[in-house]
């Protein structure tokens, strides 16, 4: 795999700045642009339904489900998942995702049996991951399914859906630079699930310096911002001071710089 592909699985994970619930054009000229709006608007939707029935999806899975790329998606985390040089929890994240994918009923391409498989891969692989007690939950609920005459399509489950409420839910004012991801972690307080898929993500030896960079900044962004109730200028200086000592040379380290400036002109 070429080091641009190596890096595409990592930025995957977590760096897309893509968000699942994005705004649609202001300006709209011509009758083609409604379809447009309406193509929009449905994945939107489905990104916000997705999202809604497991957490725990990460922006990269929600965008595959919303966009009906899954395939392509769940390709690219077993690409990394296959690396040799990916540490043991960036593999466990990525069987994980792919099976949360496979499973959600949001996802045209769903396939429980599918999602089963690589939930019981994991628990062999991974035996003592914190996400084993969350596995057993959804294969749980998997297996509830089976016993479940009907199964609704997509389309049926987005039928059925308050749309307005689930697309106008209170919108929380964020820094610009957090990432999506980021940005449901303090809202949803999940500090912990994106502590451990950051730090996993700097530790991984596959993970390139500008990676593992982006990665300590979001966390530092994470514990500057007024919406964390668990917010601490130690624990965000910790993280920027970090990225200076260890990139001094990179663009993140002038960004890091600057908000520690910040953060002592604010006391």
């Amino acid at each position: 795999m070429t080091h641009l592909m190596k890096n595409l699985v990592l930025v995957s994970f977590i760096l897309s700045l893509w968000g699942c619930v994005s705004s649609t054009p202001v300006v709209v000229l011509g009758a083609g642009n409604h379809q447009l709006l309406k193509h929009q608007q449905s994945i939107r939707l489905r990104a916000a339904a997705a999202l809604d029935e497991e957490p725990d999806l990460l922006t990269y899975s929600i965008k595959g489900i919303s966009e009906k790329r899954s395939s392509e998606v769940i390709d690219t985390y077993l690409l990394g998942y296959g690396k040799a040089d990916y540490s043991q929890d960036m593999k466990s994240i990525a069987l994980y995702q792919v099976g949360i994918i496979y499973m959600n009923r949001l996802n045209e391409q769903r396939d429980d049996e599918k999602a089963k498989l690589y939930f019981h891969r994991h628990l062999i692989e991974f035996p003592y991951s914190i996400l084993q007690e969350r596995i057993q939950e959804h294969l749980a609920v998997i297996a509830k399914r089976k016993q479940q005459i009907v199964q609704l399509t997509p389309s049926q489950i987005l039928s059925k859906l308050d749309s307005q409420a689930l697309l106008n839910k209170p919108v929380v004012t964020f820094d610009e630079e957090l990432t999506p991801m980021s940005q449901r972690a303090i809202e949803e307080d999940r500090l912990e699930d994106a502590n451990g898929v950051y730090i996993t993500v700097y530790e991984n030896p596959g993970s390139s310096d500008s990676i593992k960079a982006k990665s300590l900044y979001q966390l530092g962004l994470i514990y500057m911002s007024p919406n964390n109730q668990a917010a601490s200028i130690n624990k965000s200086s910790y993280f920027f001071r970090k990225i200076i000592a260890e990139f001094p040379n990179s663009n993140m380290a002038k960004k890091a710089q600057k908000r520690i400036s910040h953060l002592v002109n604010q006391n």
